[in-house]
């Protein structure tokens, strides 16, 4: 596995399906930009050359280098083996194809879902503080920095996280993504199975949340909030572990077709837009 350079941490199964997640916007007959949000530890010049290679025997000069981003979400319990730099496959005894295959055929697949599903839409953007989901792993290090640098920050971590919302024109919100500073090891080293991690999980949360909520939803129950899966503030560790426990493995498919669940965000452009499709990644 890829992140804890712990050689025997083997992979023993699955406890969330990894996704590659694609946003493609762009203007008509204009400029546009895809961005995918991976469930990996991080994405890596062999794995994006390879993506850019298939996607250009596709759709020729339309997506390069310039315009494609691929961004890993740092789940230090995903596969190894898969990165070209021989200190991070030391662990791993070596590059692993089969793990190699199976994220560079997800991200195809992923971006081509978008690609194919571009509709009108908008982006919404939001800032906010999210309080209790991180913290500082050395509070004791960070007070040994001068003062007048402490000073400049309201806490010894960054809290705010920025969220974008795609919107469609005619079904409403069909994705979003956020950054947020917080590292993706809350499964430890002597963890075993494939995971998402934090973010992983959060993601899934959010989204099995809106494919449980999708057909009951009515007019009075669009303003509900995402953590309203976790109820109350005081849900104890055992709790939320059945509660991690509790998912299971489901394939991926297109996010589309729901309803509006809030009407709080501050619009910053018009454009056409299609969020897609989870397609997970997993070796044939």
């Amino acid at each position: 596995m890829m992140g804890y350079a712990n050689s025997g941490q083997t992979a023993s199964g699955v406890h969330i399906r990894l996704r590659a997640r694609t946003f493609i916007v762009a203007e008509p007959q204009g400029n546009r930009v895809v961005f995918v949000n991976l469930d990996a530890c991080m994405a890596e010049q062999l794995v994006t050359i390879k993506v850019l290679e298939r996607l250009k025997a596709r759709y020729g000069d339309l997506y390069t280098e310039k315009n494609v981003a691929i961004s890993g979400i740092h789940t230090h319990a995903g596969p190894g083996g898969y990165l070209q730099y021989v200190v991070y496959i030391v662990t791993s005894l070596g590059f692993v194809r089969q793990s190699f295959d199976a994220l560079v055929d997800g991200i195809e697949q992923s971006i081509m879902r978008a690609h194919e599903n571009l509709h009108p839409g908008s982006v919404y953007v939001n800032k906010g503080e999210i309080l209790d989901a991180g913290v500082n792993r050395s509070p004791s290090a960070y007070l040994n920095n001068p003062a007048a640098e402490r000073a400049k920050y309201k806490y010894d971590v960054d809290k705010e996280m920025t969220l974008l919302k795609f919107v469609d024109d005619q079904w409403g919100p069909v994705g979003s993504f956020n950054c947020f500073a917080t590292h993706g090891t809350s499964m430890s080293r002597t963890n075993e199975l494939i995971s998402g991690d934090n973010k992983g999980t959060a993601a899934r949360l959010m989204e099995d949340w809106f494919n449980q909520k999708k057909d009951a939803r009515t007019a009075n129950e669009n303003r509900r909030r995402v953590s309203n899966i976790v109820q109350g503030a005081q849900v104890n560790h055992h709790e939320l572990l059945e509660l991690a426990a509790s998912f299971e493995s489901v394939s991926g498919k297109p996010v589309t077709k729901y309803l509006s669940i809030s009407d709080t965000w501050q619009a910053i452009s018009q454009c056409c837009l299609k969020i897609v499709c989870s397609k997970r990644l997993q070796p044939s």
